[in-house]
C-alpha cells in the first residue's frame, strides 16, 4: 500500500473512532435521565396524549419591555370573548382547563381593570451578570401537570421563570436553597438560576409556568455543573 493510501485510511479509522465517541459520550450522557422513573418530561404537547405533562398555551415575540420593574399579572374571565376584549399590551389569552385566562406583562398597575385579578407576579428580573438585556424577547406560557414525587432535570433558563399553583405544592431547589408555594402561591426565579422543580405534596400538582427569555437562544436548557442536595425532598 503507498504511503498516500496509508495515510488516507488512518484518517478515515481517525475519523470514525471520534465519532463513536462523541455518540458514546452523548448516551452516557443521558442514561440516567433515561432510568430515572421519577423524572418528569415537559413537551410541548405532553397532555394532548396523557393525563400529566406539560401544554403549550401561547407564545408571542416582545421588542423591549418598560424600564420599570416587570410583573406577570393574571386576570380570569368567564368566556374567552371577554378575555379577548380586556387585551393590553404586552398580553395573550390561554383556555385552562375549562377557564379563561389573560397572561399579560408590565408594569404592576397596568394589568386589566375588568375580569379577576388573581394574582401579580414579580418583580421579574430580565437581566444578570451573565445574561446581558436581549434586542429581542419572547415569551412561553404552559400548563403542567405533575405526579407526585416527580421532578425535572437540572437547567436554567436565558431569562426569568415564574409560575402560579393551581393545585397541589412545588418546590425548587437552587443554589441558594429550597423554597415551597402551595395552591394560590407564586413564586419566580432569575436568570440563569441552576435549578430543580419537584412536585413536592401528596397529590397531582398542576401550576401555570412562564419563562421570558432571549429570543436567540432556547428557552430551556439542560445543564450538568449543578447538583441538588435533595432539599426538597426532605
Amino acid at each position: 500500500m503507498s504511503r498516500g493510501k496509508r495515510a488516507s485510511v488512518c484518517a478515515l479509522v481517525i475519523g470514525a473512532l471520534n465519532l463513536l465517541g462523541a455518540i458514546a459520550g452523548q448516551t452516557q450522557g443521558t442514561g440516567e435521565d433515561t432510568h430515572d422513573h421519577r423524572l418528569f418530561s415537559c413537551m410541548e404537547d405532553g397532555l394532548k396524549s396523557n393525563n400529566t405533562g406539560c401544554q403549550l398555551l401561547g407564545r408571542m415575540k416582545v421588542p423591549q419591555f418598560p424600564d420599570t420593574p416587570l410583573f406577570w399579572c393574571l386576570n380570569r374571565f368567564p368566556t374567552r370573548k371577554a378575555a379577548e376584549v380586556a387585551k393590553v399590551q404586552n398580553s395573550l389569552v390561554a383556555e385552562v382547563e375549562g377557564k379563561f385566562w389573560l397572561f399579560s406583562f408590565g408594569p404592576k398597575g397596568a394589568a386589566p381593570k375588568s375580569g379577576e385579578l388573581v394574582a401579580s407576579i414579580g418583580p421579574l428580573q430580565l437581566t444578570s451578570d451573565k445574561l446581558p438585556k436581549a434586542s429581542l424577547y419572547e415569551i412561553v406560557a404552559y400548563l403542567a401537570v405533575m405526579p407526585p414525587g416527580t421532578y425535572t432535570r437540572v437547567h436554567i433558563h436565558p431569562g426569568p421563570e415564574a409560575w402560579y399553583v393551581l393545585s397541589g405544592e412545588q418546590c425548587l431547589e437552587t443554589p441558594a436553597g429550597a423554597m415551597k408555594a402551595g395552591m394560590g402561591e407564586s413564586m419566580s426565579a432569575p436568570p440563569v438560576t441552576p435549578m430543580r422543580l419537584t412536585n413536592s405534596g401528596s397529590s397531582i400538582r398542576r401550576a401555570l409556568f412562564i419563562v421570558i427569555h432571549d429570543a436567540n437562544q432556547p428557552w430551556t436548557i439542560p445543564i450538568n455543573d449543578w447538583k441538588p442536595s435533595g432539599a426538597c425532598d426532605q
